[in-house]
């Protein structure tokens, strides 16, 4: 019945089932909300739930379900998700200022059951009023309306969670009961500890959470043209021993279609552990199209990556290659002066696999 507006008068008999004092559900909310308040009424047209209330209705709604499953798909897959392959994506940007908070009825609640054809028979519908898509959403907004005027002893309305058949989700109307209080745990979803716990949640369902990338513990500062193969290897040797989030290195660990990748740079600087300047026989004397010796250009990438990360406090090793002295601080600009004065590793001419693996040996001891 999609295109049926709600009738003048209701002359079924809607079923009523109970709801016991005490007992827990689950919902998602926005950490500025307090889990007891109702949620803010929505545009008729856009946002909110399948019987959330509108703009204009005499009353608010609070979600809820009876597992944290039901809440988290009924707030996230269908609006959310995006398939990729085989494989649904949760982006984990969605979470950002949500939480997952258990709640516990204060006393009786009765709902209008909306589980059976017959069921929905009695309020003058079917199927369609509890599996439509959310494009119609706001024809099944209006029919709650309805079903709050119509059934005075309502405090809601229990239906089958579409995002995750068979479990119950409940619509609660203000008004008609005390809200519920808090009970036990809060979990804010997008910390790391819980996006760790939510991706466990939905394994099973085929979503996968598109966690934000950790922070890198090593950053590769390096010259093209410079140091032979040390870049690459180093990075190959880190990635084996700790995984490729661990180690940044140039483009390679950037995200296709970054907006601005400088800023990509200048971001995993500030949030490395340790940078890791690779220095060559060639590292000072470098110079541009013009003659410009690159390490003279404030805007040498180089440079900045090196300037910042001893700014931010950050742990910078340079690590010296082949037939090469140390580094003086008259071939420097003042801004690096500082590299002089910390202690270097050194590749010697002729280095193999085993000298890059001591020398990841001593980075992971520093």
């Amino acid at each position: 019945m999609p295109d049926m507006a709600p009738p003048p008068h209701l002359t079924g008999t809607p079923k009523r089932e109970t709801i016991e004092a005490g007992r827990t559900f689950y919902r998602v909310h926005a950490a500025t909300l307090d889990p007891r308040m109702f949620d803010p009424r929505h545009d008729s047209a856009f946002g909110g739930g399948r019987f959330d209330a509108c703009n204009g209705a005499s009353h608010h709604t609070l979600c809820m379900s009876a597992a944290p499953e039901t809440a988290v798909a009924e707030r996230f897959l269908r609006e959310f998700a995006v398939t990729r392959g085989v494989q649904r994506i949760l982006p984990g940007a969605a979470l950002a200022g949500q939480v997952l908070s258990e709640v516990r009825t204060t006393r009786p609640l009765n709902l209008i059951r909306l589980l059976t054809t017959p069921e929905l028979g009695q309020v003058h519908q079917d199927s369609w009023l509890t599996t439509t898509t959310p494009d119609s959403f706001p024809k099944t907004r209006q029919w709650a309306a309805w079903l709050y005027e119509k059934v005075p002893w309502a405090d809601g309305i229990l239906w089958q969670s579409i995002e995750d058949m068979p479990r119950e989700t409940v619509v609660l109307f203000d008004h008609r009961c005390t809200a519920p209080p808090v009970s036990g745990v809060q979990r804010a979803l997008d910390t790391p500890e819980q996006l760790s716990w939510l991706g466990d949640l939905l394994k099973p369902y085929g979503v996968e959470v598109d966690l934000p990338p950790a922070p890198p513990r090593f950053f590769i500062n390096f010259r093209t043209g410079d140091a032979e193969a040390v870049p690459e290897l180093l990075h190959r040797e880190l990635v084996r021993r700790l995984g490729e989030q661990a180690v940044f290195y140039d483009v390679r660990s950037m995200r296709p279609g970054l907006p601005d990748f400088t800023e990509a740079l200048e971001e995993n600087v500030r949030n490395c552990e340790t940078l890791i300047a690779v220095v060559g026989r060639r590292w000072e004397s470098q110079t541009n199209n013009d003659g410009v010796r690159f390490l003279d250009d404030p805007q040498d990438w180089v440079r900045r990556e090196l300037v910042l990360a001893h700014q931010q406090g950050k742990k910078v090793v340079p690590v010296l290659v082949g037939l090469r002295g140390a580094l003086r601080v008259e071939q420097l600009p003042e801004e690096l002066h500082h590299l002089v004065h910390v202690q270097v590793h050194h590749l010697r001419r002729g280095y193999g696999d085993h000298d890059i693996a001591v020398l990841v040996d001593e980075l992971l001891r520093d």
